[in-house]
């Protein structure tokens, strides 16, 4: 499919037909861990206009990784690539894991990922570069009980059975933090790593006790009355990364659209955040959900783009630490050289 924006060409290839399901997923992920733009302690471009002075771009190729046309979807729908003054290649990716192997293969130049699939593929020796973050409101995921259960603390989960979702999932992280927090350790518990629908029958039809999660699972749950017991607050961090190949980030051009591109993502975020009305309209319309239930997701979910800089770099050295802890990763990560505190030039 072909779309012009400003005479310029941007190419989608898809490599998988959006589901519900997937939809779902991919989009939460938007919520939660979607990259935005992250600028640096030193003097990062401050609008497009900037960038396209410091290099003639038209001839450059960004070639952008997304999860089921997420993030394409939120730039259109807020406008901002109307002026790009480059081309623009989209690939779709139904997860970070594929995401990330593109580009690790230098089949793609940037793409969104969450802490753990970013912690596990540099772990790996992926050769990447972190280069935007965003944080979300940690409201968005959380622990959860049935409606009609006794648990009413976390400390009541001592010798039930609990499903934090995925491995080195944010809602593992969460359950991990939340145990902790009140003086359980994961050996008190029964841990089930269930992928999100799996999780969604076993929660429902009463085969765990709790489950930790995030939206839109959240809302779909507290549609049928399930509980939230400890939500991502004072636990979470919310963050989320654009990760970029490391020859995206070493080429000069690239580096200046990379940089021109996180500043109109940034803007297309603080749209979401601005336009609860249209952004609901449209998450509901990408991932088939009703309106109510969407409406409880973005009106929970809100986006910031802070810069890179020590205070995120430890944040995330923290999750890595508590994923080497959890066995989630196999040996301790020192992360600090796989951000690019700053695109500008």
């Amino acid at each position: 499919m072909l779309r012009l924006f400003a005479g310029h060409q941007t190419r989608l290839v898809t490599h998988h037909k959006p589901r519900l399901l997937a939809g779902i997923t991919a989009l939460a992920a938007v919520s939660l861990l979607a990259a935005c733009a992250g600028g640096s302690d030193s003097a990062a471009p401050k609008s497009s206009a900037t960038t396209g002075a410091r290099a003639d771009l038209s001839g450059v190729t960004l070639r952008i990784a997304d999860q089921v046309g997420q993030t394409k979807a939120i730039l259109e729908a807020a406008g901002v690539l109307k002026d790009v003054p480059y081309r623009i290649e989209w690939s779709d990716f139904p997860a970070a894991a594929p995401l990330l192997q593109a580009l690790r293969a230098n089949a793609a130049d940037i793409g969104p990922a969450g802490d753990a699939p970013v912690l596990n593929a540099i772990g790996a020796g992926a050769p990447l570069k972190i280069v935007g973050v965003t944080q979300t409101s940690a409201k968005a995921v959380a622990v959860l009980v049935p409606k009609d259960s006794p648990i009413r603390t976390v400390a009541d989960l001592k010798g039930k059975t609990v499903s934090p979702t995925t491995k080195g999932s944010v809602g593992h992280y969460l359950l991990l933090g939340a145990l902790k927090e009140a003086g359980l350790t994961p050996h008190d518990v029964t841990i089930s790593f269930l992928t999100p629908p799996a999780a969604t029958a076993a929660f429902d039809s009463g085969q765990i006790d709790a489950w930790a999660t995030w939206d839109p699972y959240i809302a779909l749950s507290e549609q049928k009355g399930a509980r939230i017991i400890r939500d991502g607050t004072g636990i979470s961090s919310g963050l989320g990364f654009t990760v970029a190949s490391e020859q995206a980030a070493g080429d000069p051009a690239r580096r200046a659209a990379i940089a021109d591109f996180l500043l109109r993502q940034a803007r297309a975020f603080d749209w979401s955040n601005t336009n609860k009305a249209d952004f609901t309209r449209l998450f509901a319309s990408l991932t088939k959900l009703p309106e109510p239930v969407a409406a409880a997701v973005t009106n929970r979910r809100t986006v910031t783009a802070p810069p890179i800089d020590d205070t995120i770099i430890k944040q995330l050295q923290e999750t890595s630490d508590v994923y080497t802890e959890a066995g989630v990763i196999d040996h301790r990560l020192d992360v600090a050289p796989f951000f690019v505190r700053s695109l500008a030039f």
